[in-house]
């Protein structure tokens, strides 16, 4: 983190001003303006009540949120770490504008996370009603509850549909929200009919999406291979159903297992580490739980085949590295993909 005198002067630089204008506004010497950018005395305490109209001439002049340099003042001189900063900030701002009044005191708690989880579950209803919202509701579904499930989670999980579509059509929509920290859960309240109805169908989808098959197996929806991929439908199966039924994998949670679901190796590609007939568990909706090294399935918006790589992030883009050498690295961004979930375990 940049100190407040570090950041006073490249302001000042980035804006095209002086010290000496900036000393004529506080009216203080301009030596004392260089010794705080230096770090040779420390800034004032513009957080003390008395500091106010002083705080209000740093920001205007440095033209900067009086928030940030509270920040940077209080980690100087009280070492108070910083707050992170949030994951969707615009999205922020409306969520809690939007809070119930009795629920206010919850607006301090959200700003000191990147990501409170009130905060995530707001945000997981709003891409649902969204999604919902967007289907011709007189016709059939075109995909099933786990599909929903999947891409709600991609749509929470990709910032620049966040704070861009989703943020411009929920502006625009009166509603309000509250946290029930004692059960985790959240209440959405509609004053428009269309966006009630929308919600009754999510907990539909919802609840359909909790019926797991009967018995210790595990779905197989299709066959991968190194190089050519394997078909993966928009639709894709029913929950709990494919082409065939496997054991479930030794070791892992019955109550995981019904919402596993799994591909089987093809030809002798990957002979190197999988053996023709190998078969890999796939966890839906884990976007989020995807770290560097995991092996994952993924898809992009152009091909209606699935792969398995190895995933390594870097920004907003993937670097997908195959098992095979004789395979390239794919570098995709993350908002091409449609499909990237985690390989959980793997049986030979």
């Amino acid at each position: 983190m940049t100190t407040f005198g570090e950041y006073a002067r490249q302001r000042v630089r980035r804006l095209g001003k002086s010290q000496k204008a900036l000393a004529l506004e506080l009216e203080v010497s301009p030596a004392y303006v260089s010794q705080v950018f230096s770090g040779k005395k420390n800034p004032p305490d513009l957080g003390r009540p008395r500091s106010r109209t002083l705080l209000k001439k740093w920001a205007e002049f440095l033209e900067a949120p009086e928030s940030v340099l509270l920040e940077k003042v209080r980690f100087d001189l009280h070492h108070v770490p910083p707050r992170p900063g949030a994951k969707f900030g615009k999205m922020r701002e409306l969520l809690c504008a939007r809070l119930h009044a009795q629920a206010a005191g919850l607006v301090e708690e959200i700003r000191s996370m990147a990501l409170h989880p009130a905060e995530s579950l707001a945000i997981q209803r709003l891409v649902q009603v969204y999604l919902v919202m967007q289907e011709d509701l007189h016709q059939p579904r075109g995909d099933g509850p786990r599909r929903f499930r999947d891409l709600s989670c991609r749509a929470r999980a990709d910032r620049e549909f966040v704070e861009g579509e989703l943020l411009h059509f929920f502006d625009e929509q009166p509603f309000a929200w509250s946290w029930d920290p004692d059960n985790g859960q959240i209440r959405l309240a509609w004053k428009s009919g269309d966006l009630q109805h929308a919600m009754e169908t999510v907990r539909s989808i919802l609840e359909d999406s909790r019926i797991a098959p009967l018995g210790c197996t595990v779905p197989v929806v299709g066959h991968v291979s190194a190089g050519e991929g394997f078909a993966f439908t928009d639709g894709g199966f029913a929950v709990g159903e494919g082409f065939e039924q496997v054991e479930m994998p030794p070791g892992i949670e019955p109550a995981l297992a019904r919402t596993l679901y799994c591909v089987r190796v093809r030809g002798d590609s990957l002979r190197d580490f999988l053996c023709d007939g190998a078969l890999l568990f796939i966890k839906p909706e884990s976007w989020e739980e995807i770290k560097d090294g995991d092996l994952v399935i993924f898809k992009d918006s152009k091909d209606r085949r699935a792969f398995v790589k190895k995933v390594e992030f870097a920004g907003e883009n993937l670097i997908l590295k195959p098992m095979n050498s004789l395979y390239k690295n794919m570098v995709l961004r993350r908002a091409e993909l449609v499909l990237l979930e985690r390989v959980t375990a793997i049986v030979l």
